[in-house]
């Protein structure tokens, strides 16, 4: 119950935290609301065919049942989300840079709030270790095993958000306008790889020491830094003819 209250919490959240970025970034209001339909479809609907796909259970007519929900499985909201919201921004507003930048500032804050679910829950948790800091669940909780001093890995999920806030507020000048989703990318990407070695409910890996997930969000982040290293150096050589705003897109 705790975990569905935090899970729709971050939903209102976003609406807001996308409404108030679009209102910074003048964008309309058809813009932040199709965002918010993108993320609520991409972490619920998105997320559970992921999760049955990846675990070869898929079923279309389980979509509609909402006991298979309350069943818990998500995997892949925020790829879900992005292929959701990203074309559909680009079509609604000719104002492209300000919609990439709108998804990315809109997702930390749900997203810390989702993790602190996540936490409460039991879900998503670490492995054992005897840290100071390690968390220790109960009985009732999902997947993780009771008794046991764990690594916060949802904590530190949330850690990597509140990271990209205080980058996204690095970032507010216009030199930077447009990139945020691509910062988004490269930071989450390797704080989230990096989380998923002290995760202890990761599936078998795929490549090497890498699962499915850390091979996705290596991607991601080796993608985003090469396109944000080919502006930062277009951006050098004609250092009076483009901005990086120019540039992107």
């Amino acid at each position: 119950m705790t975990y569905g209250t935090c899970y729709l919490a971050g939903f209102v959240l976003y609406f807001l935290m996308a409404r108030r970025a679009a209102r910074r970034l003048e964008l309309k209001r058809r813009v932040w609301i199709v965002a918010g339909v993108c993320y609520v479809l991409g972490m619920t609907v998105g997320a559970k065919t992921l999760f049955d796909l990846r675990h070869g259970q898929f079923a279309l007519r389980a979509l509609l049942d909402q006991d298979h929900y309350r069943a818990g499985g998500l995997w892949g909201g925020l790829p879900a989300y992005f292929a959701l919201a990203i074309p559909l921004v680009l079509l609604l507003t000719k104002r492209r840079r300000a919609g990439l930048d709108l998804l990315a500032v809109s997702i930390p804050v749900p997203w810390i709030i989702a993790k602190v679910g996540c936490l409460l829950n039991g879900c998503c948790h670490g492995r054992p270790c005897s840290l100071p800091w390690a968390v220790t669940f109960g009985e009732g909780a999902r997947g993780a095993p009771p008794g046991v001093p764990l690594h916060p890995t949802q904590i530190y999920e949330a850690g990597i958000m509140l990271a990209l806030l205080g980058v996204f507020a690095l970032l507010r000048s216009d030199r930077w306008r447009g990139t945020k989703l691509l910062w988004f990318l490269l930071i989450y990407g390797l704080g989230r790889a990096a989380t998923d070695f002290l995760r202890g409910d990761n599936p078998a890996p795929i490549a090497g020491p890498l699962t499915l997930t850390q091979v996705l969000c290596l991607s991601a982040a080796i993608v985003a830094f090469a396109v944000l290293a080919f502006i930062a150096l277009a951006t050098h050589d004609r250092p009076t003819a483009a901005t990086l705003s120019e540039l992107w897109l």
